[in-house]
């Protein structure tokens, strides 16, 4: 368990096994820190050297024992100072931290009063964005590693601030970061975990599990329920598959009228295999993570729960997994939804979207939200389009995609918003059926991903759609909080938004 801190030390007094120290860039030189001139022989000496010269997200770390003062140093460039904005204090102390957590050292120190940045972020709010930067890069995912060490790395991580109002005011974003970065790497387990150990009852269960922890109500559909509830589109997902599926609702301030709605729906395919539109092998792999959405609406639900926030949210996640048999749906079947629309099901692989129709149609009908925000890893055009930096965002709701676009500043999580264009609602139009799940054409899959899920939503609804599936799992390590594997993609920024309700 990483232990998080934060406390009144002066650059010298700091005892952990590193101090990290940014440093703002003034002409070609770092500029000496507050209250840091034992450091100017060393910074004038890598000056001359040409080793360091603070450029944005540059990294030069020293081993050396000196009395009074950390046995190793690593000094983290800011860039010029007029450059500064929180994402990019964020991204210098993610490759702070980043090298730290490879190089397994105890535990670490970051002087934040160093930064002493007078912009337009309140020290809570940099505070915060200090502890989520430097401890969600140190998460591993171990459970199934036999010889792991799981001792070995980074124990504790401390703010080393210069005043007692420092420590006071950076209290306030500690504490909201660590309940954020708990509920993050939730998600992340959950996701990185493989379908043999999680499967539709395991994720479930989990959000059971959860649900009594926060003090959630939570309600969950077997098949039988299903079937009689008439989630026709869900169960034809299923269908191919020996594994039963699951529909869970979890719900924050439950029987709470005067409080508005907010419903978050969340796909849930433990495994995406294609069905019978199988794909091919080397796009099968990490298919683990086909279940992002459901488990993003867990982790926002948690946070909700534990903030207290007053707010009635319900989170809906909705799990199968997607498999070929005997007895699977095949392209050209036409199902019944539970909103009473007919599915024309011309690609199997295009799953994700059918389960979120009976799911959102649900959400709508029974908790007429004032708001609905669905997640999914739901097309590989978003990957294309965006590739694994960020997520594409559409919808109805333009208020609310605007303040979630500026918010995505604070958190640090990238969206993009994509249009529902008329033109690619006659590409759903069937000739048997009410719609199909697949355009005509490849172009704009993301858009007609998103406008088939609207058409199981009242017109009235405000509604938002994430596309969470080149940001939910990455394939190789970048900038942003994690190695390889689950990031937990708008988890945090979500929370932000729900938290300032109702200005959001």
């Amino acid at each position: 368990m990483l232990k998080i801190q934060i406390q009144k030390s002066t650059l010298k007094s700091v005892k952990d096994h590193t101090l990290i120290i940014p440093l703002y860039q003034q002409g070609a030189k770092p500029e000496l820190p507050k209250n840091g001139a034992f450091l100017r022989s060393i910074l004038d000496k890598l000056t001359k050297d040409k080793v360091f010269k603070a450029d944005f997200k540059e990294v030069n770390y020293l081993r050396f024992i000196k009395a009074g003062q950390s046995q190793n140093v690593l000094f983290v460039g800011l860039g010029k100072k007029k450059d500064l904005t929180l994402n990019r204090l964020r991204e210098a102390l993610i490759s702070a931290s980043a090298y730290l957590g490879k190089a397994k050292v105890p535990s670490f120190s970051c002087h934040l009063s160093s930064v002493n940045w007078a912009g337009k972020r309140s020290f809570s709010e940099l505070t915060q964005a200090a502890v989520e930067s430097l401890a969600l890069p140190l998460y591993k995912f171990t459970k199934f590693k036999k010889d792991e060490d799981q001792n070995s790395g980074v124990k504790t991580v401390t703010l080393a601030v210069d005043s007692p109002e420092e420590v006071l005011e950076g209290k306030k974003g500690l504490s909201k970061a660590k309940v954020f970065i708990d509920s993050c790497n939730l998600v992340r387990d959950l996701v990185n975990t493989p379908h043999n150990a999680m499967r539709a009852p395991d994720l479930a269960q989990a959000a059971q599990d959860v649900a009594k922890n926060v003090g959630l109500k939570v309600t969950v559909f077997t098949e039988k329920e299903l079937h009689k509830e008439g989630f026709g589109a869900l169960l034809a997902v299923n269908q191919g598959s020996d594994i039963p599926p699951r529909f869970v609702i979890l719900e924050h301030n439950a029987g709470k009228k005067d409080l508005d709605t907010v419903c978050l729906v969340g796909k849930g395919i433990t495994f995406d295999s294609g069905g019978i539109s199988l794909k091919p092998a080397d796009a099968m792999e990490t298919m683990k993570d086909d279940m992002a959405g459901a488990a993003t609406v867990l982790g926002i639900m948690e946070i909700a729960a534990k903030l207290n926030l007053p707010l009635h949210v319900v989170g809906f996640m909705a799990i199968t997994n997607n498999m070929p048999s005997g007895k699977a749906t095949v392209p050209g079947d036409i199902v019944k939804s539970y909103l009473g629309k007919t599915i024309e099901i011309l690609n199997t692989d295009a799953e994700g979207r059918l389960v979120l129709a009976d799911a959102v149609a649900y959400a709508d009908k029974h908790y007429k939200p004032h708001l609905l925000i669905d997640f999914a890893t739901l097309t590989g055009a978003c990957v294309i389009a965006l590739g694994e930096a960020g997520a594409g965002v559409m919808g109805t709701a333009q208020k609310a995609i605007d303040r979630l676009r500026e918010l995505s500043c604070l958190t640090g999580e990238k969206i993009w918003q994509l249009p529902l264009w008329e033109e690619y609602r006659e590409e759903l139009k069937s000739d048997i059926a009410d719609l199909k799940n697949i355009g005509n054409t490849r172009g704009a899959g993301s858009s007609k991903g998103g406008m088939f899920i609207q058409a199981f939503i009242n017109d009235k609804t405000p509604w938002v759609h994430f596309d969470i599936a080149g940001s939910a799992f990455i394939t190789k390590p970048t900038h942003r909080y994690t190695p390889k594997g689950a990031t937990a993609a708008c988890v945090r920024l979500v929370s932000e938004f729900l938290i300032q309700w109702p200005k959001a």
